[in-house]
């Protein structure tokens, strides 16, 4: 199967210095949820580092949590114009490989899909992914 190829239409930075990898049946502390971006839950594992959790990879009761898939907090710092290879997507979050073989996230937002040579494909231009 062919590879799916985004390119970076708008910079995005690395919001920490830092990742955390999570292992499925971890278990964190939920702290509180994201107002800006729902549906991701502030975290922390049992060294006492604090991450955004999506709720899709977390099962929780109140303030304590399992983690349901494993789940590698790594952002990557993009500029415009890189072409990065799709490996999936959670709550407005793409999980891309650089060209270099690094893997994390970027907001989809900041993505859009390519084609063969690198030409847009127009019918998804509008619509990330």
């Amino acid at each position: 199967m062919k590879s799916v190829k985004l390119r970076v239409k708008a910079p995005h930075k690395a919001s920490f210095g830092y990742s955390v990898v999570f292992r499925k049946g971890d278990r964190v502390e939920v702290g509180r949820e994201d107002t800006e971006m729902p549906g991701w839950f502030w975290c922390m594992n049992k060294d006492g580092v604090w991450s955004w959790i999506p709720h899709e990879y977390l099962s929780r009761s109140d303030s304590e949590g399992t983690i349901t898939h494993d789940y590698d907090t790594t952002e990557l710092t993009v500029a415009v114009g890189e072409i990065l290879e799709y490996l999936g997507e959670v709550r407005f979050w793409t999980f891309c490989r650089t060209s270099d073989g690094r893997k994390g996230w970027v907001p989809t937002k900041n993505l859009e899909r390519v084609i063969g040579d690198g030409k847009l494909d127009l019918r998804t231009r509008k619509r990330c992914l």
